[in-house]
C-alpha cells in the first residue's frame, strides 16, 4: 500500500494527507493556487475550510509559509471565491471528459444499471432533484454528493437538465470525491458570516 505525503494546515495546524489540503505557492509575486500539487517551489497547505484561510489571511501566514511578500486579494472571501470557482471549473471538466471515455453515466436508468454491475463508484445528484429520487437513489450502496442544480448540469454538460450522474471510473470517483469534498468544505460558512 502506498503511503500518502502527510503536510500540515498553516491555519489550524492539523496533520494530514496532502490531498486533504489546498496548495498555494508564490508565482511572480502573487498568491497561486495549486490544485494538482505539481507546482515548483516552496509550497503552503491549508484546510478547505473558511475558517482557516480566515485565520491565515488575517495574521499573514501565507507570507510567513512562503517566506517571501506575496500579492494577496484584497480580502479572504474574494480568495475563497477564486479557488471556488477554480474548484468548480475542476470538477465540471473531471466529469466531461469522463463522459467522453465513459466512465460517467447519466440518469437514473443508467446509473442503477452500473449499480447492479457493481461498477458504480460514486453518484452525484443535483441539489434540485426531487426527495423522492434522492431516496431512491439513497438505496444504493456507494458515495454520494449533492452539487449543483439540473439545469446547471445540463448546461455544464451541453445536454438538457441532468439530475443524476454516475462514476463508474475509479481513478476518476477519486479524484472528483477530492475536488468535490473541498469545494463543499468551502462553501460551508463558519466564522466569515457568522453561521456554522
Amino acid at each position: 500500500m502506498k503511503i500518502e505525503p502527510v503536510r500540515m494546515c498553516v491555519g489550524c495546524r492539523k496533520r494530514d494527507s496532502k490531498y486533504r489540503f489546498l496548495r498555494f505557492v508564490e508565482r511572480d509575486g502573487r498568491l497561486f493556487f495549486d490544485p494538482d500539487y505539481k507546482a515548483s517551489g516552496r509550497g503552503v497547505n491549508i484546510c478547505p475550510d473558511p475558517d482557516c484561510f480566515e485565520r491565515a489571511f488575517r495574521k499573514n501566514l501565507f507570507e510567513r509559509a512562503l517566506k517571501t511578500k506575496v500579492e494577496l486579494p484584497g480580502s479572504c472571501e474574494e480568495l475563497i471565491e477564486e479557488v471556488k470557482k477554480l474548484l468548480k471549473d475542476r470538477i465540471v471538466n473531471a466529469v466531461r471528459m469522463g463522459l467522453k471515455f465513459r466512465g460517467v453515466v447519466l440518469g437514473r436508468d443508467a446509473v442503477e444499471a452500473e449499480a447492479r454491475r457493481k461498477r458504480l463508484a460514486v453518484v452525484i445528484l443535483a441539489e434540485d432533484l426531487s426527495e423522492r429520487s434522492k431516496k431512491d437513489i439513497s438505496r444504493l450502496n456507494v458515495k454520494k454528493f449533492e452539487l449543483f442544480t439540473k439545469e446547471q448540469w445540463g448546461d455544464f454538460l451541453n445536454r438538457k437538465p441532468v439530475g443524476i450522474i454516475g462514476i463508474v471510473d475509479k481513478g476518476l470517483a477519486k479524484k472528483l470525491s477530492l475536488l468535490i469534498e473541498k469545494y463543499v468544505s468551502l462553501n460551508r460558512r463558519g466564522s466569515l458570516d457568522g453561521k456554522k
